[in-house]
């Protein structure tokens, strides 16, 4: 099976949105996936500052949405 891979990231370490307070810092990432579109969300169980454009990546869905954990 072939991995998708991080397109382009941003580390937010300070959030405006309610929910997401505490989290910080966190990455969201716009994800090429392989059949050539591009999906957005977060990319979990890695530490922010690992995360580099190219790297593989998976999708898993936490409450019905999409996010990236290290392929």
């Amino acid at each position: 099976m072939k991995h998708a891979t991080v397109c382009t990231f941003t580390v937010v370490y300070r959030s405006f949105v309610p929910e997401f307070r505490g989290r910080e810092p966190y990455v969201l990432a716009w994800v090429d996936l392989p059949d050539g579109t591009r999906a957005f969300g977060q990319v979990i169980d890695c530490p922010p500052d690992s995360v580099r454009v190219g790297m593989p990546v998976r999708m898993t869905l936490v409450d019905d949405l999409p996010q990236w954990r290290p392929a």
